[in-house]
């Protein structure tokens, strides 16, 4: 609570632990007190002892709402209403708060929640908050999706309610003997308070007080994976209307004193200029500017200006920027080749938003899963216009689709987005993504939110681009060759031609020779580029380090430089020992790998990350182009299957590498499809794969989050998911035997038993059940439920142990999204229970209640209209979410597979209502 709240504050405090027909619950009896002294604890709660009703335990149901009602009356600040005990059901669903005389059969003697809903709702107070620990409690939370909140500018200016739960209304709550184990983690937080980070990207122990989103977040944690008498602690649930996520509901004891600068700015150094937050993941567009170095500050107009494709080319910025205003929601992706403009544009469609006075925030991938919380609290936060703009959309999806991704599109799309319309907040999305990687994105999640506009990327516009650079970092080398041959040296990729540039015209203005090179080609022009240079007479690289071609030639260079390359971003230590191992299968006039390293650093190619500490390449191009260079030469379409070779052996150093080289050749490979240019390359990389998959999977079991990791990146595509399957047994199986009890092993046992053929998940399956046996309740098993249902190598007996915990996965979380692809599989399964299967169907039209209309509901409308023992009413009532979803999505490849009712099809339920 407040400083500010008064008299006009009210408390009802009602623990029922002794019943006279339901068993005991101890612990609660313990609640009450606990809770009161926190409440009226001036240093954490600070209500006055005579605002607070404490019903004793043997309280009716009239006694009850005597006392809600006159609380209700009497508040006009903070009306607080907390109940443990039993919760039971009406006839009608409706939640039931049990007392002293209730029974299963006694329902008129139990607390209807409908009845203290309209107490509280009726009440004059401006904030409003129930607290219900008890089974089924979720039922009370039908008040309203809840969204992370965020700190208001005037705290005491917030109107709302709240409803805290300890389950969702289909879970039963947990009780120990000193304490409901709900109202235990509650108390936990109001003792202690909250310090460190905060869900978004606030400090703890810069709250002054708690919201209760605050408090909602940090009793989930705490509770997120507890296992209590062999049985799962349920999820807590909060629903709240107007602001009430951001009702104050307690002082912060872990408070330390006034707030440093806000998330979404950063803290300033010694110079007093702001400086970029290494830890910030949403940002806004002057932190984000000020946080780029090396390469990266070509992005901005001081160093080199924008160069328009045209006012009339989709993908100018400033139609752009119109076209985001008047979308109605619809953001725009920019799609491109590597270093072809993406970042630049929507930094210089964040200048223009800024100008007209919109707020603008640019998304940056991050290790954790809060990001869409973060991103929802900065939108939220304000009533102007927003800008979001997200580089490299890709790094924040998997191939699941929003499950495990760092940025969920399903809740902007359905949550965010409608919030904000409600609000008065517009919210345009700007996001990127390379061309290549689209060929294999899950299109249709991004058609929801998006619509693709291409960049300008002919060789004209690209030539234009990299003159502009030469001319502008590189007067004195222009000055010095003129324009014709300074063009020729740096040839036409933006990107690559800015690099060039700026080592050309460091060697200009020192008066050195620059490299007697001939015209680049258009492939693997920094490898050709390196030659060039190492040809010459030798720059040396920043610092006392020898240089790598003051050993040897470019040639002998060029390997462990895109080795070292492609296993970044990592410690520079890794970096080169990947290194190393490539030059052990080459001659004995290698270079020394770190003297590569350090080249390559003095070049700018590889740039230090003072936040992370971690080596990266300046751009992608980099990495790709220098890879490129070694596997294709000179233009050529036949790989050099040796250097390819050589250059894969870096990658067995560790798990981490094994990922980050996938994660290369992935870029690369989609990159060669058009034209057919990746099969000869595919061929080489699938043989290397299975001569070294043994060596793969002994490196791969050594760790269980990086193994984990580069297993997932190996199963999601190009290069290496057909061969995976092939070598299953070599490569991804040590790793389940060390690991398949961990909760992420989830996305390894979904690849596997959703593509090895049948008979070949044999070892497998076993593996799988012991996971479900584990963690079958939680929201990821979903991931391997459904992949378990589709299987038909299963034996009866295994498959009526899958239905059954099938069956029970949905009871607990048939209302997440997640549960369509379990419904989908169990569907498409011929059923010889017929009560079960008529549960699975209900679940199914349940589930589609929530989410007809996500691109994830194809596939279980597809099921259930192809179900043949469904009735005619409900092939209809099918029939008509089918029709919903086409209009909703019509332009994608699955419309075409929801086939509509025939007309004049028979049906023998007309009356039916569905």
């Amino acid at each position: 609570m407040t400083e500010q709240q008064t008299r006009a504050s009210r408390a009802v405090l009602f623990g029922v632990h002794a019943f006279t027909y339901l068993p005991a619950l101890e612990g609660v009896s313990r609640n009450v007190p606990t809770l009161l002294a926190q409440l009226t604890d001036p240093e954490v709660g600070g209500l006055l002892r005579e605002d607070c009703v404490v019903l004793s335990e043997n309280s009716g149901q009239g006694r009850v709402l005597d006392a809600v009602c006159q609380a209700a009356e009497e508040a006009d600040d903070l009306l607080l209403v907390y109940y443990a005990g039993h919760g039971h059901f009406d006839r009608g669903g409706g939640l039931l708060l049990a007392t002293e005389a209730s029974s299963t059969t006694r329902r008129h003697h139990s607390v209807p929640y409908e009845a203290v809903r309209e107490y509280v709702g009726v009440s004059r107070a401006r904030r409003k908050v129930v607290i219900v620990d008890c089974c089924y409690s979720g039922v009370a939370a039908r008040m309203g999706e809840a969204l992370t909140g965020v700190e208001a500018a005037d705290p005491l200016a917030i109107e709302g309610a709240c409803v805290l739960t300890s389950a969702a209304e289909t879970e039963q709550s947990l009780c120990l003997t000193e304490g409901s184990v709900f109202t235990l983690a509650l108390l936990e937080v109001l003792r202690d308070g909250l310090g460190g980070e905060l869900p978004d990207g606030r400090r703890g122990h810069e709250q002054s007080h708690l919201s209760t989103a605050d408090v909602f977040a940090a009793v989930r944690a705490r509770l997120a994976g507890r296992i209590v008498d062999d049985l799962p602690v349920p999820e807590p649930r909060m629903a709240t209307r107007g602001d009430g996520h951001k009702i104050l509901l307690a002082r912060n004891r872990a408070f330390t004193g006034p707030p440093a600068p806000p998330v979404n700015r950063a803290p300033q150094g010694l110079s007093g200029r702001d400086v970029p937050d290494p830890l910030a993941m949403v940002v806004g567009q002057q932190t984000f500017v000020d946080g780029l170095a090396g390469y990266q500050k070509s992005l901005t107009p001081e160093y080199l200006p924008f160069v328009s494709p045209g006012p009339s080319h989709p993908s100018e910025p400033h139609r752009l920027l119109c076209r985001l205003r008047d979308a109605d929601d619809r953001g725009v992706l920019l799609v491109g080749a590597a270093g072809t403009g993406k970042t630049r544009t929507g930094l210089e469609v964040g200048w223009m938003a800024l100008h007209e006075g919109w707020r603008v925030f640019h998304v940056r991938a991050d290790q954790g899963s809060s990001l869409t919380i973060r991103l929802t609290a900065a939108v939220l936060a304000q009533n102007s216009p927003v800008l979001v703009v997200i580089h490299h959309l890709n790094e924040y999806l998997t191939d699941e689709g929003s499950d495990g991704a760092q940025l969920d599109l399903t809740a902007l799309h359905h949550l965010l987005l409608p919030e904000a319309r409600r609000r008065g907040i517009q919210v345009a999305l700007l996001a990127s993504a390379r061309s290549g990687w689209l060929r294999t994105a899950r299109r249709i999640q991004l058609h929801d939110l998006f619509d693709e506009v291409e960049l300008r990327q002919d060789e004209d516009f690209q030539r234009l681009i990299a003159d502009h650079a030469v001319a502008t970092m590189a007067p004195t080398l222009v000055n010095r060759l003129g324009m014709e041959r300074s063009r020729e040296m740096v040839g036409h990729r933006p990107t690559i031609a800015v690099l060039m540039a700026q080592e050309l015209e460091h060697r200009a203005l020192q008066g050195r020779a620059v490299p007697d090179m001939t015209r680049l080609p258009t492939g693997g022009a920094l490898g050709n580029w390196a030659r060039g240079r190492l040809a010459g007479d030798g720059l040396p690289a920043d610092g006392p380090h020898e240089t790598a071609f003051d050993e040897v030639t470019a040639a002998h260079w060029l390997l462990p430089a895109a080795a070292a390359a492609a296993a970044c971003p990592q410690k520079k230590a890794d970096v080169i020992a990947a290194a190393t191992a490539c030059l052990a299968r080459t001659s004995s006039r290698s270079p020394r790998a770190e003297n590569v390293v350090n080249t390559l650093i003095g070049f700018g190619w590889l740039e230090h990350d003072e936040g992370s500490g971690l080596l990266n390449t300046a751009h992608d191009v980099v990495c790709d182009q220098l890879v490129q260079s070694v596997v294709l030469p000179a233009r050529g379409r036949t790989p050099d299957r040796d250097r390819t070779r050589a250059l894969l052996a870096g990658c067995l150093t560790s798990a981490r590498t094994v990922g980050r080289y996938t994660t290369t050749l992935a870029r690369l490979m989609n990159d060669l499809a058009p034209g057919n240019r990746a099969k000869a390359l595919c061929t080489v990389l699938d043989e290397w794969f299975a001569d070294h998959a043994q060596a793969l999977g002994d490196v791969i079991r050594r760790e269980a989050g990086d193994g984990g990791h580069a297993l997932d990146v190996i199963c999601s595509g190009p290069p290496w998911a057909d061969a995976a399957v092939r070598n299953w047994q070599k490569v991804a199986a040590p790793w389940l035997e060390e690991f398949a009890d961990d909760v992420n092993a989830h996305h390894v046992l979904r690849y596997g038993l959703s593509n090895l053929p049948a008979g070949g998940a044999g070892p497998l399956v076993p593996v799988a059940l012991r996971w479900v046996e584990t963690h079958g309740w939680r929201r990821e098993a979903s991931h391997v439920l459904g992949p378990l249902l589709g299987r038909s190598d299963l034996t009866v007996q295994v498959q009526e142990l899958v239905r059954r915990k099938a069956m029970g996965w949905l009871r607990r979380n048939g209302e997440l999204l997640e549960a369509g692809v379990v419904l989908s599989s169990l569907l498409d399964r011929p059923e010889p229970d017929e009560s079960r299967m008529r549960q699975a169907v209900a679940f199914a039209f349940r589930w589609l209640d929530d989410h007809a209309i996500t691109a994830e509901a194809h596939s279980t409308l597809r099921a259930l209209l192809e179900h043949p023992g469904l009735p005619h009413h409900e092939t209809r009532r099918a029939a008509r979410l089918a029709d919903q979803w086409r209009q909703h999505h019509p332009d994608a490849e699955e419309a075409g597979l929801l086939t509509p009712l025939p007309a004049g099809r028979p049906d023998r339920t007309d009356h039916a209502t569905g």
